[in-house]
C-alpha cells in the first residue's frame, strides 16, 4: 500500500509590495499553521520517505517547518509544481519511486489533484467536496496500485483530510 500526503502550503505573505509571487514569504499565521501540521504529522502511522516541492520561497518554508515532525524525509525541489498544471503534478507523483511521498504546492492545482485522485467511496470524500482546500490543507491518500505511475482519476482513498483551524486547541 502506498500513502500519498498533498500539502498545500501555508498562508504566506502580501505584505511586501513588489515582492515577486516566488518570493513571498510565510506570515505570522502561516507559522502557527506549521506548528499545527508538524504537531499532527508527528502522531501519523505513516510519514513520508520522501517530499516533492514547488521552489517558492513559501513550499520550501512550509517544508522546513514540518520535516522534523515528518521524518525528516529528503525533498526534491521541482520547478514543474510552481504554476504547474494537475498533469505537471500527475508527472512529478508519477516519476517518484518511494512508498510513501509528500507534495508541496499550490492551489488550484492541490484542490484540483486532490479531487482527481479521491474515489468516491473514500471515508473523506464529503468533506473534501464540501469544503475549500484552504492553506495548509493536506489531503492523506492510499493507493493500492503497485507502481505511482498507475495512479489516476479516483485510484485512491482520501483517508483524512485535515486544515489548520481542525486543529486549533
Amino acid at each position: 500500500m502506498k500513502h500519498l500526503y498533498v500539502l498545500r502550503h501555508a498562508k504566506s505573505s502580501w505584505a511586501e509590495p513588489g515582492l515577486g509571487d516566488i518570493d513571498r514569504p510565510l506570515n505570522g499565521r502561516g507559522n502557527r499553521q506549521l506548528v499545527l501540521l508538524s504537531n499532527w504529522l508527528g502522531g501519523r502511522d505513516h510519514l513520508p520517505g520522501k517530499v516533492i516541492c514547488s521552489p517558492s520561497l513559501r513550499t520550501r518554508q512550509t517544508y522546513d517547518g514540518i520535516t522534523a515532525a515528518a521524518g525528516n524525509p529528503p525533498a526534491e525541489i521541482l520547478d514543474s509544481l510552481y504554476l504547474g498544471s494537475l498533469e505537471d503534478y500527475l508527472s512529478a507523483i508519477w516519476a517518484q519511486d518511494t512508498p510513501s511521498l509528500m507534495l508541496i504546492g499550490h492551489n488550484p492545482t492541490c484542490d484540483e489533484l486532490a479531487r482527481y485522485l479521491t474515489a468516491p467511496s473514500s471515508p473523506s470524500a464529503a468533506s473534501l467536496m464540501a469544503h475549500h482546500f484552504s492553506t495548509g490543507t493536506v489531503a492523506c491518500f492510499t493507493f493500492a496500485g503497485d507502481s505511482w505511475s498507475d495512479l489516476g482519476r479516483a485510484s485512491c482513498t482520501l483517508t483524512d483530510l485535515v486544515r489548520p483551524k481542525e486543529l486549533e486547541a
